[in-house]
């Protein structure tokens, strides 16, 4: 059969084309989305301009079912995060603290929606499609959002981006991390104020340096988070003769599995040194399963996502583990005010609201009924008198402000974005820029472009603006170490600023106890009297050590060749 010509396609679709075209003006608009209960999983407040915000509250998605007897429906995830739900109510006091500001966006109120992403991308992008579309409760736009504060991870970020570029939406992560985000090209319309990992990777690479570790293990989170970390420490030692024992994954789904295929390598291998880049609670299991083998000599480098981790320092099980990590953390910063309000969050500010229920049934151990919160029917109901003044835990913890910091950090980015774009349509009409709105008129494309040409002086007087996506890089360089009170505390021992690395050595707490450097090569420098002789098909840290033949010397040790005396 000969192929149909370009004007025969056009008679056959032209009916359909009209019978679209007469659906379209026939049909009323309808909402295909039936995971209604997903909407009311976060943190609400109308205003002028709303502010879109993605936190994992929850990061333990629900089996699915895939019987296909029914239509597939996304579930409320389980695993309740007080950490998270701290971050998210940083946005809200960032709000409500540019609200009482009479020079920043005066006569303007902030809202925000804050969102549970669950950590994974259906949730996330079912979120940020949601709040850019403006809802589920009609079809109408009326409240969508022109930003969003997140995602936390770096898979849930390159996804939102390039399904939000096309929209001109901006995103600004407070933790996504991965180098690969810094690509303008793909992510024009992505910004974070955390750095990009390509100087966290160079800081461990400089650890290594230090320390004479040429021959290290790693282990990551299965995804871009975790593998291109890896792939960019690899890169910063390669020149320096530091290389790779394993490299090994473990992902959420199969977490147990996968910690336990890590611990075996961990255990077989020589390599005493292990670098880490995994989610606190991927690190929890695989530090488990090497406590359960009595695996305690190992000394771990810690990324960011874990370094400063109070669940794992207060978890008594894995401490012959985790003793003296060390670790890259992001640079800490205090906010004040944000302990009151943190310690201020009652469920009266949202009744119903199924987050600040479970966060309460959680903190006191008490019911505050309905149908949220699968512990409710096996608590006694509450007495109405539980106050957050008196509580001391992760969610009123303000001691160490990091992820929280750069979400506060974040709502002031925009902030002052939406100031230069709403101000400069108050000037001159007739030479207006193309990038000035009104609250009624404001349009993404503007607000992204004033993102990208932000500048102002933080609360802690220093200069913050975006270089291309990413901020200047700065991290704390910190050591688990034993407290006074039996648990682990991570403490300061140095500071990277761009590519210095300054470390006070006399501070740190090694695995052993001690405060001798561990070792961790694959082969002993060679002795003299011998040469350095390769491995076939193994990395160039492997090596014999081979005498030297007649006539030759070597008189040092370590030395690579034999010379003629």
């Amino acid at each position: 059969m000969s192929p149909l010509s370009f004007a025969q396609w056009m008679a056959l679709l032209l009916p359909l084309q009209t019978w679209v075209t007469i659906r379209a003006q026939q049909t009323a608009c309808k909402q295909w989305d039936s995971s209604n209960s997903l909407d009311e999983l976060g943190l609400f407040q109308d205003g002028d301009v709303v502010l879109g915000g993605l936190f994992p509250l929850y990061n333990m998605p629900v089996m699915q079912d895939l019987s296909y007897s029914a239509s597939p429906e996304l579930m409320h995830c389980q695993g309740f995060q007080m950490r998270p739900l701290r971050w998210a109510q940083a946005m809200v006091f960032a709000v409500e603290e540019i609200n009482r500001n009479p020079s920043l966006l005066p006569g303007v109120r902030l809202g925000y929606r804050i969102l549970d992403s669950c950590g994974k991308h259906p949730w996330a992008l079912r979120g940020a499609l949601l709040m850019v579309s403006g809802g589920n409760k009609s079809c109408s736009s009326a409240h969508s959002v022109p930003v969003i504060i997140g995602e936390a991870s770096s898979t849930q970020s390159m996804i939102l981006s390039r399904t939000l570029g096309p929209l001109d939406i901006p995103l600004v992560s407070y933790q996504a991390s991965c180098a690969c985000l810094s690509d303008r090209s793909a992510y024009p319309n992505f910004f974070r104020t955390i750095p990009s990992d390509f100087y966290q990777a160079r800081a461990m690479a400089q650890l290594a340096k230090r320390f004479g570790w040429t021959w290290v293990g790693a282990i990551g989170a299965d995804n871009d988070y975790g593998r291109l970390a890896i792939q960019a420490f690899s890169e910063e030692v390669k020149e320096a003769g530091v290389c790779l024992a394993f490299f090994e994954t473990v992902s959420r789904e199969n977490l147990e599995q996968d910690a336990a295929r890590a611990a075996v390598t961990v255990q077989r291998s020589s390599a005493r040194v292990i670098l880490v880049f995994a989610w606190y609670t991927d690190v929890e299991v695989v530090f488990l399963e090497l406590a359960r083998r009595n695996v305690t000599d190992r000394q771990f480098l810690a990324s960011e996502a874990w370094s400063t981790s109070v669940s794992l320092l207060q978890n008594a099980a894995i401490f012959a583990v985790s003793r003296g990590v060390l670790g890259v953390a992001i640079r800490g910063a205090p906010v004040p005010g944000l302990e009151a309000h943190l310690r201020g969050v009652h469920p009266s500010w949202s009744p119903g609201n199924p987050v600040l229920k479970e966060l309460w049934e959680q903190v006191f151990g008490c019911s505050l009924g309905g149908q949220n919160g699968s512990a409710s029917q096996s608590l006694t109901p509450c007495g109405g008198t539980e106050t957050l003044q008196t509580v001391q835990n992760v969610f009123t913890d303000t001691s160490q402000l990091r992820v929280t910091y750069n979400v506060y950090l974040a709502v002031y980015a925009v902030a002052h974005a939406l100031h230069s774009q709403l101000s400069c349509s108050q000037g001159n009409t007739t030479n207006r820029s193309p990038y000035c709105a009104s609250t009624d008129n404001l349009q993404p494309r503007q607000l992204l472009h004033h993102l990208n040409q932000v500048h102002f002086t933080t609360q802690l007087g220093e200069e913050f603006c975006f270089e291309g996506g990413d901020i200047r890089a700065v991290y704390d360089i910190v050591n688990w170490q034993d407290s006074p009170d039996g648990l682990l505390q991570y403490v300061k021992i140095g500071q990277m600023e761009g590519s210095e690395l300054n470390i006070n050595d006399s501070t740190i707490m090694w695995t052993t106890g001690s405060k001798m450097v561990p070792k961790s090569v694959c082969t002993e420098a060679c002795p003299p009297g011998t040469r350095k002789a390769m491995r076939k098909g193994e990395p160039v840290c492997c090596f014999d050590c081979i005498p030297c033949a007649d006539g030759e010397i070597s008189n040092r040790t370590g030395n690579e060749f034999c010379v003629v005396y």
